[in-house]
């Protein structure tokens, strides 16, 4: 039996997903371009789906488009880690509070929901899931928070935090350490504690960034 063909914006994710676990992998690194032809014989995809994906991906500022040169993964320098921490701080201590204000039964589901997925990544030691997952349940948290312009602010940092969280992972030789720092967090936020909510989420990521420096310096 032939095998179905996935709907091209599916394909199209799903390439991107693909596409962004190799950066998160190091397959390709910071400021290198992307080429589309190379990357549709890897992936077996029309260079159509590559472009699509990469859309995706810059949606993500995770990768970026110079016009006439091609898609290069973003850089991120010792400032980059300086802003996106306190971006990160900004953003999703409000998120918190904003969650923890407003949280419903499905908001908590939602949640936990994550929360579990990242301890059980944890378990497996599967490290990338892990990263993604952390990323997820900030992510999380802004939506349920319910600003949009607050949502849509968030957005503009997905693919720098990834390459945050990614360049942080060796400060957490424990998998299980990273699941321990957001079940506080969590906690609050599903309890309604709102004060407690933000000041956890506040000093969430500015600890990673002053070690970040400080071991690069």
């Amino acid at each position: 039996m032939r095998k179905a063909r996935l709907p091209r914006p599916s394909l199209e994710a799903e390439t991107a997903n693909l596409i962004r676990a190799d950066i998160l992998n190091g397959v390709w690194k910071q400021g290198e371009r992307l080429v589309e032809m190379d990357l549709a014989t890897s992936f077996g995809v029309s260079q159509s789906t590559i472009r699509g994906a990469l859309k995706n991906l810059q949606a993500d500022a995770l990768v970026v488009h110079r016009p006439r040169r091609g898609h290069f993964v973003i850089e991120i320098s010792e400032g980059d880690v300086r802003e996106i921490s306190i971006l990160r701080d900004t953003l999703e201590s409000l998120g918190a509070r904003l969650a923890a204000q407003t949280i419903t039964d499905e908001g908590r589901i939602r949640l936990e929901r994550v929360f579990n997925d990242m301890c059980a990544a944890a378990r497996m030691a599967n490290r990338q899931k892990l990263i993604e997952l952390d990323l997820s349940f900030h992510r999380t948290v802004v939506e349920i928070a319910g600003s949009e312009r607050l949502n849509e602010l968030y957005k503009r940092l997905v693919g720098p935090a990834l390459l945050f969280l990614r360049m942080a992972d060796h400060l957490y030789p424990e998998p299980q350490v990273i699941v321990d720092l957001h079940e506080p967090l969590l906690s609050a936020i599903c309890s309604g504690d709102a004060d407690r909510a933000f000041a956890l989420a506040h000093r969430h990521t500015e600890p990673d960034a002053q070690r970040m420096v400080h071991r690069q310096a």
